[in-house]
């Protein structure tokens, strides 16, 4: 399997691959995607999560929403029945499964949804309303620490989806939640928005260990994702595979980009 060959996982897309600068995501790492709601930051998740089984490896969805439509991930490509799925009650709850995923070296990738969503557990019980200041960075600050040692020598990846949030300094500015912890501990932060016509998104790293930072635009459709063909035509360009004209081996896939993706949506040998 090409992950224990060379120390990655396939990402669902050959974007993500691409935007991470390695191939793939890292085994023994964490990544952070984070953006704006409805950006389809879960989809990719779920993408991720398909092509990980798909190659034969152990995938993990730890459910902080407590928000997992099974009959969606099933439409991305999931194996519902395979994966293996925990809700945690709390943030220190979903740290400890975590660990013990990462530590028992039998699961390579771990996706968490949401960073977010990991509710402290004296905030669970305090009162609504009540004020616990900084329990959550705290909390994440902890749980990182103990997760980075359970990654060393662990064949596992584990990819938080996160949110943004907006502060007022000098100004109106974003950040993501949860504090600076997850910030540090990452080895590559990337940032998806959405990007005008609707269905097009933009993937910004912002910091990568492993590679130098890249911003990527793609094809994004709900139920399925980056679009397959879209990314293969985009990125096929990119790279001097398909030339001037959209022409692939002395083969002429059509006149525009949108010809070229129907072409290829049409002709799976191709």
């Amino acid at each position: 399997r090409r992950g224990e060959l060379d120390g990655i996982l396939p990402g669902g897309s050959i974007t993500v691959d691409a935007a991470m600068g390695v191939g793939g995501l890292p085994r023994g790492r964490m990544i952070e995607l984070y953006g704006p709601p409805a950006v389809g930051k879960t989809t990719l998740g779920l993408q991720a999560l398909a092509a990980v089984q798909r190659e034969g490896d152990t995938a993990a969805l730890v459910d902080a929403e407590c928000a997992f439509d099974g009959a969606y991930a099933a439409r991305v490509g999931v194996d519902v029945e395979s994966l293996l799925l925990a809700r945690a009650e709390d943030g220190q709850q979903a740290f400890r499964i975590l660990e013990k995923l990462a530590a028992s070296k039998a699961v390579d990738l771990i996706v968490v949804d949401s960073v977010a969503a990991l509710v402290p557990a004296e905030e669970r019980e305090a009162a609504m309303g009540e004020a616990v200041p900084f329990a959550q960075s705290e909390m994440l600050a902890s749980g990182l620490r103990r997760l980075a040692r359970a990654l060393q020598g662990s064949p596992a990846c584990v990819l938080f989806l996160n949110q943004v949030r907006t502060y007022q300094r000098f100004g109106y500015q974003e950040t993501s939640a949860g504090g600076w912890a997850l910030k540090l501990h990452a080895a590559v932060r990337a940032d998806v928005r959405g990007q005008a016509p609707g269905r097009r998104r933009e993937l910004r790293v912002v910091k990568n260990q492993l590679a130098r930072p890249v911003q990527m635009a793609f094809e994004f459709e709900d139920g399925v994702g980056v679009a397959p063909e879209a990314e293969l035509v985009d990125r096929g360009v990119e790279a001097g595979v398909i030339g001037v004209g959209f022409v692939f081996d002395g083969q002429a896939l059509g006149r525009t980009r949108e010809e070229a993706i129907r072409r290829l949506a049409g002709h799976a040998s191709l």
